[in-house]
Protein backbone atom coordinates (compact mmCIF):
# COMPACT_ATOMS: atom_id res chain seq x y z
CA UNK A 1 0.00 0.00 0.00
CA UNK A 2 1.18 3.53 -0.74
CA UNK A 3 1.14 6.72 1.29
CA UNK A 4 -2.22 7.83 -0.12
CA UNK A 5 -3.84 4.50 0.78
CA UNK A 6 -2.78 4.97 4.40
CA UNK A 7 -4.04 8.56 4.35
CA UNK A 8 -7.44 7.21 3.30
CA UNK A 9 -7.42 4.56 6.04
CA UNK A 10 -6.61 7.14 8.71
CA UNK A 11 -9.30 9.51 7.47
CA UNK A 12 -12.04 6.91 7.05
CA UNK A 13 -11.34 3.75 9.05
CA UNK A 14 -8.77 3.83 11.83
CA UNK A 15 -9.07 7.05 13.83
CA UNK A 16 -11.75 6.12 16.36
CA UNK A 17 -10.61 2.51 16.66
CA UNK A 18 -7.16 3.64 17.79
CA UNK A 19 -8.89 5.54 20.58
CA UNK A 20 -11.55 3.09 21.80
CA UNK A 21 -10.63 -0.27 20.25
CA UNK A 22 -10.17 -2.81 23.08
CA UNK A 23 -7.10 -4.46 21.53
CA UNK A 24 -5.43 -1.09 21.02
CA UNK A 25 -6.22 -0.13 24.62
CA UNK A 26 -4.76 -3.34 26.06
CA UNK A 27 -1.69 -3.06 23.83
CA UNK A 28 -1.22 0.51 25.01
CA UNK A 29 -1.65 -0.47 28.68
CA UNK A 30 1.00 -3.15 28.31
CA UNK A 31 3.31 -0.82 26.39
CA UNK A 32 3.24 1.94 28.99
CA UNK A 33 3.67 -0.56 31.81
CA UNK A 34 6.67 -2.25 30.16
CA UNK A 35 8.46 0.97 29.21
CA UNK A 36 8.05 2.29 32.75
CA UNK A 37 10.28 -0.54 34.01
CA UNK A 38 13.18 0.51 31.77
CA UNK A 39 15.71 3.30 32.20
CA UNK A 40 14.83 5.32 29.10
CA UNK A 41 14.21 8.96 28.32
CA UNK A 42 14.29 9.52 24.55
CA UNK A 43 11.51 7.51 22.88
CA UNK A 44 10.74 7.17 19.16
CA UNK A 45 7.43 5.72 17.92
CA UNK A 46 7.92 4.34 14.40
CA UNK A 47 4.56 4.35 12.65
CA UNK A 48 3.11 6.57 15.35
CA UNK A 49 -0.23 6.92 13.58
CA UNK A 50 -2.67 9.20 15.36
CA UNK A 51 -0.40 9.55 18.39
CA UNK A 52 -2.22 7.38 20.92
CA UNK A 53 1.01 5.79 22.17
CA UNK A 54 2.78 9.14 22.32
CA UNK A 55 -0.11 10.75 24.21
CA UNK A 56 -0.11 7.98 26.82
CA UNK A 57 3.65 8.30 27.29
CA UNK A 58 3.42 12.10 27.44
CA UNK A 59 1.04 11.74 30.38
CA UNK A 60 3.91 10.15 32.34
CA UNK A 61 5.92 13.41 32.16
CA UNK A 62 9.24 11.58 31.94
CA UNK A 63 10.03 11.09 28.24
CA UNK A 64 11.31 13.13 25.30
CA UNK A 65 8.99 11.94 22.54
CA UNK A 66 9.39 11.67 18.78
CA UNK A 67 7.10 10.09 16.21
CA UNK A 68 7.42 9.23 12.54
CA UNK A 69 4.82 8.00 10.08
CA UNK A 70 4.37 7.78 6.33
CA UNK A 71 0.84 9.21 6.50
CA UNK A 72 0.32 12.97 6.69
CA UNK A 73 -3.30 12.34 7.70
CA UNK A 74 -2.11 10.31 10.70
CA UNK A 75 0.44 12.96 11.65
CA UNK A 76 -2.24 15.65 11.54
CA UNK A 77 -4.19 13.67 14.14
CA UNK A 78 -1.04 13.14 16.20
CA UNK A 79 -0.23 16.86 16.22
CA UNK A 80 -3.67 17.56 17.68
CA UNK A 81 -3.09 14.93 20.38
CA UNK A 82 0.54 15.45 21.41
CA UNK A 83 1.82 18.97 20.95
CA UNK A 84 4.97 18.23 22.92
CA UNK A 85 6.24 15.50 20.57
CA UNK A 86 8.45 16.03 17.53
CA UNK A 87 6.74 14.50 14.49
CA UNK A 88 8.26 13.59 11.13
CA UNK A 89 6.81 12.36 7.85
CA UNK A 90 9.11 9.52 6.79
CA UNK A 91 9.11 6.01 5.31
CA UNK A 92 10.91 3.71 7.74
CA UNK A 93 11.85 1.32 4.92
CA UNK A 94 13.85 4.11 3.24
CA UNK A 95 14.68 6.76 5.85
CA UNK A 96 16.11 7.24 9.32
CA UNK A 97 16.26 10.22 11.65
CA UNK A 98 19.66 11.65 12.61
CA UNK A 99 19.05 11.19 16.34
CA UNK A 100 19.56 8.08 18.47
CA UNK A 101 16.93 6.90 20.95
CA UNK A 102 16.92 5.06 24.27
CA UNK A 103 13.69 3.31 23.26
CA UNK A 104 12.14 2.68 19.85
CA UNK A 105 8.62 1.29 19.67
CA UNK A 106 6.75 0.09 16.60
CA UNK A 107 3.22 -1.15 17.16
CA UNK A 108 1.21 -2.92 14.44
CA UNK A 109 3.43 -1.60 11.64
CA UNK A 110 5.90 -4.19 10.33
CA UNK A 111 3.16 -6.54 9.12
CA UNK A 112 2.24 -3.83 6.57
CA UNK A 113 5.74 -3.47 5.09
CA UNK A 114 6.90 -5.33 2.01
CA UNK A 115 10.53 -4.79 3.01
CA UNK A 116 10.32 -5.39 6.74
CA UNK A 117 14.04 -6.14 6.96
CA UNK A 118 14.89 -2.66 5.66
CA UNK A 119 12.59 -1.20 8.31
CA UNK A 120 14.14 -3.29 11.09
CA UNK A 121 17.66 -2.33 9.96
CA UNK A 122 16.73 1.34 10.08
CA UNK A 123 15.13 0.91 13.50
CA UNK A 124 18.25 -0.83 14.81
CA UNK A 125 20.43 1.96 13.37
CA UNK A 126 18.52 4.59 15.37
CA UNK A 127 18.48 2.57 18.61
CA UNK A 128 20.96 3.26 21.38
CA UNK A 129 19.06 1.11 23.87
CA UNK A 130 15.82 -0.84 23.53
CA UNK A 131 13.50 -1.80 20.67
CA UNK A 132 9.93 -3.02 21.16
CA UNK A 133 8.03 -4.40 18.17
CA UNK A 134 4.40 -5.45 18.42
CA UNK A 135 2.69 -7.18 15.49
CA UNK A 136 0.39 -10.09 14.62
CA UNK A 137 1.02 -13.81 14.49
CA UNK A 138 -1.24 -16.69 13.52
CA UNK A 139 -3.47 -17.17 10.48
CA UNK A 140 -4.08 -14.04 8.44
CA UNK A 141 -7.77 -13.14 8.08
CA UNK A 142 -9.30 -11.58 4.93
CA UNK A 143 -9.87 -8.25 6.70
CA UNK A 144 -6.14 -8.01 7.45
CA UNK A 145 -5.27 -8.33 3.78
CA UNK A 146 -7.82 -5.60 3.06
CA UNK A 147 -6.03 -3.14 5.35
CA UNK A 148 -2.61 -3.89 3.94
CA UNK A 149 -1.09 -6.77 5.92
CA UNK A 150 1.46 -8.58 3.78
CA UNK A 151 2.39 -11.17 6.41
CA UNK A 152 1.66 -12.38 9.90
CA UNK A 153 4.73 -13.50 11.83
CA UNK A 154 5.68 -16.39 14.00
CA UNK A 155 7.53 -15.65 17.20
CA UNK A 156 10.62 -17.43 15.88
CA UNK A 157 10.58 -15.50 12.60
CA UNK A 158 10.39 -12.08 14.25
CA UNK A 159 13.05 -12.99 16.80
CA UNK A 160 15.43 -14.13 14.06
CA UNK A 161 14.83 -11.01 12.00
CA UNK A 162 15.60 -8.75 14.97
CA UNK A 163 18.74 -10.74 15.68
CA UNK A 164 19.75 -10.49 12.01
CA UNK A 165 19.87 -6.68 12.28
CA UNK A 166 22.12 -6.86 15.33
CA UNK A 167 19.66 -6.72 18.20
CA UNK A 168 19.57 -8.99 21.25
CA UNK A 169 16.10 -10.35 22.03
CA UNK A 170 15.17 -10.09 25.71
CA UNK A 171 11.59 -11.39 25.80
CA UNK A 172 8.83 -12.63 23.52
CA UNK A 173 5.19 -12.49 24.63
CA UNK A 174 1.76 -13.13 23.17
CA UNK A 175 -1.60 -11.67 24.13
CA UNK A 176 -5.25 -12.30 23.32
CA UNK A 177 -6.05 -15.97 23.99
CA UNK A 178 -8.83 -17.03 23.92
CA UNK A 179 -11.34 -14.17 23.78
CA UNK A 180 -9.61 -12.00 21.18
CA UNK A 181 -7.68 -14.71 19.39
CA UNK A 182 -9.03 -16.91 18.06
CA UNK A 183 -12.66 -16.20 19.11
CA UNK A 184 -13.20 -12.54 18.19
CA UNK A 185 -10.72 -12.57 15.29
CA UNK A 186 -12.62 -15.47 13.72
CA UNK A 187 -16.21 -14.46 14.44
CA UNK A 188 -15.87 -10.83 13.36
CA UNK A 189 -14.93 -11.92 9.83
CA UNK A 190 -18.54 -13.11 9.44
CA UNK A 191 -19.98 -9.63 9.96
CA UNK A 192 -21.11 -7.75 6.84
CA UNK A 193 -18.09 -5.67 5.91
CA UNK A 194 -15.84 -7.44 8.39
CA UNK A 195 -14.47 -5.87 11.59
CA UNK A 196 -15.88 -2.48 12.68
CA UNK A 197 -14.20 0.55 11.13
CA UNK A 198 -14.81 4.25 10.73
CA UNK A 199 -16.50 6.55 13.26
CA UNK A 200 -17.58 4.84 16.48
CA UNK A 201 -20.92 5.87 17.94
CA UNK A 202 -22.22 5.50 21.47
CA UNK A 203 -23.27 1.86 21.01
CA UNK A 204 -19.88 1.06 19.51
CA UNK A 205 -18.08 2.63 22.45
CA UNK A 206 -20.14 0.58 24.91
CA UNK A 207 -19.39 -2.61 22.99
CA UNK A 208 -15.69 -1.78 22.85
CA UNK A 209 -15.64 -1.11 26.59
CA UNK A 210 -17.29 -4.46 27.33
CA UNK A 211 -14.76 -6.27 25.16
CA UNK A 212 -11.92 -4.40 26.85
CA UNK A 213 -13.02 -5.75 30.23
CA UNK A 214 -13.64 -9.25 28.84
CA UNK A 215 -10.10 -9.28 27.44
CA UNK A 216 -8.76 -8.85 30.97
CA UNK A 217 -9.52 -12.57 31.36
CA UNK A 218 -7.28 -13.65 28.49
CA UNK A 219 -4.59 -16.11 29.54
CA UNK A 220 -1.19 -14.54 30.23
CA UNK A 221 1.42 -14.59 27.46
CA UNK A 222 -0.71 -16.39 24.89
CA UNK A 223 -2.45 -15.14 21.78
CA UNK A 224 -1.91 -13.61 18.37
CA UNK A 225 -0.74 -10.16 19.44
CA UNK A 226 3.00 -10.75 19.37
CA UNK A 227 5.41 -8.43 21.20
CA UNK A 228 9.17 -8.72 21.18
CA UNK A 229 11.47 -6.61 23.36
CA UNK A 230 15.09 -6.38 22.23
CA UNK A 231 18.10 -4.20 22.87
CA UNK A 232 21.30 -3.12 21.22
CA UNK A 233 24.10 -5.20 22.74
CA UNK A 234 26.55 -3.31 24.96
Amino acid sequence: MNKHSYDDLWKNAWGDMQRVGPVHRHTLDNLVRRISTLDVRRVLDVGCGSGENLAALAAQHRYELTGMDISEAALALARSRVGSARLFAADITKETLPDRFDMIISVQVVEHLLDDMAALRNIAEMASGYVLVSTMQGRMRPSEIKIGHVRNYSAVELQRKLEAVGLEVMEVTGWGFPFYSPLYRTLVERLPGGPPAGPVGRAGEIGARLLYHLYRFNWPNRGDVLTVLARRPS
